[in-house]
């Protein structure tokens, strides 16, 4: 089995992969530090197992867990010092939970588990759509990137806004603008990200700034500096014949 060792610890992911050397037929391909290190990881490597610490630097594992994509999801194994995650880790699709320090009997019990379901074929959902995982309530919500209208940077965290629904997510605008761009998402302020398919309509508010209105009625203005990007995903030169708005 292929494993991928998610930990920000790097004492931690060296405990692990002595586990992992004990074991028999298992092979660590990869190590991550951060959850989005660990789902580009994830989405190269294929691993059939993740090891995931519960507490990440801009993510929880439960978050890796339910974004993570690939032909073939890898199982997930939730190692944490703290057990009191269990059923959260369970409601999230955990094959199983082990508590820091992990034993080598407890660990050879967790992948002969992943072995035997690894093992079977499994049918997954086929879906074209990207998803983000947005937090509300202490409940985690799988959301269609194309139903998002705009997401704004909240000091460590980012908030979502889906039509008149609230979420926050462990993620940051830099990377969600890079992963969303091709859905049509455009930076049009430092904090702010915008879904172009939600905006009604744009007006000049002077001096290469721009003034949005969303299908819901929020008004979002954006920043000068931006304005390159904003008339590169909306080419209104090229719908007029003319620069539309100065």
């Amino acid at each position: 089995m292929k494993l991928l060792i998610v930990d920000d610890e790097p004492l931690a992911r060296s405990a692990l992969i002595r586990l992992c050397e004990w074991s028999n037929n298992v092979q660590v391909v990869g190590e991550a530090a951060s959850g989005s290190a660990a789902i580009k990881a994830a989405e190269k490597l294929r691993p059939d197992v993740m090891l995931l610490d519960v507490e990440l630097p801009d993510m929880t594992g439960f978050d890796v867990l339910r974004v993570a994509r690939s032909e073939r999801r890898p199982l997930g194994i939730m190692v944490t010092a703290h057990a009191d995650h269990a059923v959260s880790a369970y409601e999230a699709g955990a094959l199983d939970y082990l508590v820091k320090p992990v034993s080598a009997e407890r660990f050879a019990r967790s992948m002969e588990r992943a072995r035997q379901v690894s093992s079977q074929p499994r049918a997954l959902p086929r879906t074209s759509a990207k998803l983000i995982i947005g937090e509300r309530e202490h409940r985690f919500y799988p959301l269609n990137a194309e139903a998002i209208e705009y997401i704004e940077s909240d000091g460590n965290y980012v908030t979502i806004r889906s039509g008149n629904s609230k979420y926050i997510s462990r993620d940051t605008i830099k990377r969600l603008s890079v992963d969303l761009a091709d859905l049509g998402f455009v930076r049009i302020e430092r904090s702010l990200l915008v879904n172009i398919r939600a905006v009604l309509h744009l007006e000049s508010a002077g001096r290469g700034a721009f003034a949005f209105t969303l299908s819901s009625g929020a008004c979002l203005r954006s920043s000068p500096s931006y304005r390159d990007a904003i008339m590169d995903v909306l080419p209104m030169r090229r719908l007029s014949g003319r620069r539309a708005l100065p």
